[in-house]
């Protein structure tokens, strides 16, 4: 092997250097040029290059072509003169093959800084804020603000941490997701706790952020992010992801925010002179137990009636004059026609609002919708407000006749042994879980009955007749009189699918009634049987209940037997994830559920998970299934959990 000469050290002017065909360096070459630059800008060119004559009195650089490359970009952007002298190692020009070799060199004896080094170094640059600014560093570097920043988190994460990351016992990645936090105790105690079969970067950022309110939460999306950060509030965001987001460092604080915004909206509903204004989370527990009212249009005036007949007989008459039809009619009589058509609108179609009655009467809600977005519900009576009626003399009734606003279901539908025996053989619900599932399966009751008037017919019919014939506290599914079956302290039902499909049915049929209660009976005797029985299956549903009874026992209720007549299938309306079933029953329900809805297979690879991932995994592995746990399964329904193909959902 030729020995490779360096003969001089010589300051050649920049126009006279030209990329050399012996430069080894093809892939990536014109990768960072804009960095290094920056970086010669800031700090000078720190290696020389190495060169070689070409004849003429230039020179090629057989090593430092991507320095050639940024220092012709800085005299491009004239922050370097075109007559520069540049430092340069010259090689003897007869020496071709030492040329390429002297280049292979020095790509392949140099190693690269470890990046934690680099994290460290740009720390040490910026000293917490006391050194360069992170624009002045991402200016000397040829790199953004943002990277900076970046750098400047992971020299911050745990110095334990670090250290494991240049032993090679974590990768890069494990260190970004320990620095979704700044708290190095949290990134400590997760290091530790995790074994290294879950050392994953997902796992690692799960469990450092899910104590935290991320921004995405409705209360940020009410108070606005900007709102909270010019209150002093504080955003912890993670540099590392995609979407840039964070999640709230003074979640305190951002309560006081929302408790204002609500508590304004409160005093102007309160404002409006209703008998009672609720507001918050807490209060919406009233919204189950209250009837429902609405505004109303106010009747016409007798001028107004009077105005309207004399417009419908104008009406006639010129209608009547020209044959009773639209063709041909002359200019001046279809505009009068229009004219009187737009009249008689005005005075039919007008604002409904709320009576005085109304709002001595009922009250109102404010709370925090879904998006963020603050709803006000009003037109709500609670039961104790309820006008009483005078008692009819020989009524029959006594002074505990008010126990008819009991819920229905309480006799004769359990089977105590059995249940029992039932709860032996699987690991135990939570009472509240129990009582959630059991909501759900009322509402979906509700909302199947709300299309079914020929089954809402029956169930009215047994209920009166049960009252009238065999007792007041017989098995049945709804009660008259009756308000909806309560669901307090249920959180997601107000913006169930079932409770909003009720919700339509029940808005569409009140738009249809008279304003004024004296004009029901009148209304009614105008409506063909159809029309009696859609509204009748809407005022069954709002008050049906699917009971407490347990549908997995032996033997069955009347509720369970309706809601094989209605075709319920839980389905439709609720689904298996961690907040409503699986993050809150034990590890071995949530096998039982993977391995009956996914089987076997996925279910052994939950199996040793620990708790939270197993919840989130189960989800994934239960979505789309139309897996059900028992308490939602109707008796007798077919297929109540086909893993493999779901039924597509009825045509509404």
């Amino acid at each position: 092997m030729t020995d490779t000469i360096v003969r001089a050290t010589a300051e050649i002017v920049l126009g006279r250097l030209d990329p050399s065909p012996a430069n080894v360096r093809r892939t990536g070459a014109g990768q960072g040029v804009e960095a290094l630059a920056a970086s010669i800008a800031a700090h000078g060119l720190l290696q020389s290059l190495v060169v070689r004559p070409k004849g003429g009195g230039r020179y090629e650089v057989v090593a430092g072509g991507r320095r050639l490359a940024a220092l012709r970009l800085l005299a491009k952007a004239k922050r370097l003169p075109k007559g520069a002298a540049v430092p340069c190692h010259v090689l003897d020009g007869d020496a071709g093959e030492d040329a390429a070799e002297a280049s292979l060199a020095e790509n392949v004896v140099r190693q690269d800084m470890h990046p934690a080094d680099q994290f460290e170094a740009f720390a040490a640059l910026h000293r917490g804020g006391e050194g360069l600014g992170v624009e002045e560093i991402a200016a000397r570097f040829g790199v953004s603000a943002h990277t900076v920043r970046q750098r400047l988190r992971l020299a911050a994460v745990s110095p334990a941490i670090v250290a494991a990351y240049r032993e090679g016992a974590l990768t890069l990645d494990h260190v970004t997701a320990f620095a979704v936090t700044d708290d190095r105790e949290a990134q400590e105690r997760v290091f530790a706790g995790l074994a290294d079969w879950q050392r994953t970067p997902a796992t690692i950022r799960r469990l450092l952020t899910d104590a935290l309110l991320p921004t995405t939460d409705r209360r940020v999306a009410l108070v606005g992010l900007d709102a909270y950060e010019a209150a002093g509030g504080r955003v912890q965001r993670d540099l590392f992801s995609e979407d840039g987001g964070g999640w709230i460092a003074d979640p305190a604080l951002l309560e006081e925010l929302v408790g204002r915004r609500m508590e304004a909206e409160a005093e102007a509903v309160r404002a409006e002179g209703w008998r009672w204004v609720a507001v918050g989370a807490e209060a919406s527990d009233a919204l189950w137990r209250c009837r429902r009212i609405w505004p109303a249009r106010a009747p016409l005036t007798e001028a107004e009636e009077a105005r309207r007949d004399a417009l419908s007989a104008r009406y006639d008459e010129l209608a009547e004059g020209h044959g009773g039809t639209d063709d041909d009619l002359p200019e001046a009589v279809a505009a009068e026609l229009d004219a009187i058509e737009a009249e008689v609108d005005a005075l039919e179609v007008r604002e409904a609002a709320w009576r005085p009655e109304d709002l001595a009467l009922a009250g109102a809600l404010v709370t925090l919708a879904g998006d963020g977005r603050l709803a006000v519900t009003r037109g709500l009576v609670r039961p104790e407000d309820e006008p009483k009626p005078a008692a009819p003399h020989g009524a029959g009734r006594d002074e505990e006749d008010g126990d008819a606003l009991d819920s229905p279901g309480t006799e004769g539908a359990e089977a105590p042994a059995a249940e029992e025996d039932a709860e032996d053989k699987a690991p135990a619900l939570s009472a509240a879980l129990v009582a959630e599932l059991r909501a759900h399966r009322t509402l979906g009751l509700q909302a199947e009955l709300a299309g079914r008037p020929d089954l809402a017919l029956r169930v009215l019919l047994h209920a009166l007749a049960g009252d009238a014939f065999y007792g007041r506290y017989g098995d049945a599914v709804a009660s008259f009189p009756a308000y909806p079956p309560a669901f307090a302290g249920v959180a997601g039902l107000a913006d169930s699918p079932a409770r909003r499909r009720v919700e339509e049915a029940e808005a569409a049929q009140r738009a249809r009634l008279p304003a004024d209660r004296r004009g029901l009976w009148a209304w009614l005797a105008g409506q063909d049987e159809a029309a009696l029985l859609r509204l009748l299956a809407v005022l069954v549903a709002r008050v049906a209940d699917a009971g407490a009874g347990d549908w997995t026992a032996p033997g069955d209720t009347v509720a369970a037997r309706v809601a094989a007549a209605a075709g319920l299938d839980m389905r439709r309306w609720w689904s298996a994830t961690p907040a409503s079933y699986l993050a809150r029953v034990p590890k071995a329900a949530i096998l039982a559920a993977v391995r009956e809805g996914a089987g076997e297979d996925a279910a052994r690879r939950l199996a040793g998970m620990k708790k939270e991932p197993m919840a989130e995994a189960a989800a994934a592995a239960l979505d789309g299934r139309g897996w059900l746990p028992a308490a939602l399964r109707v008796p007798g329904a077919v297929a109540a959990n086909d893993a493999a193909a779901p039924p597509a959902l009825a045509a509404e």
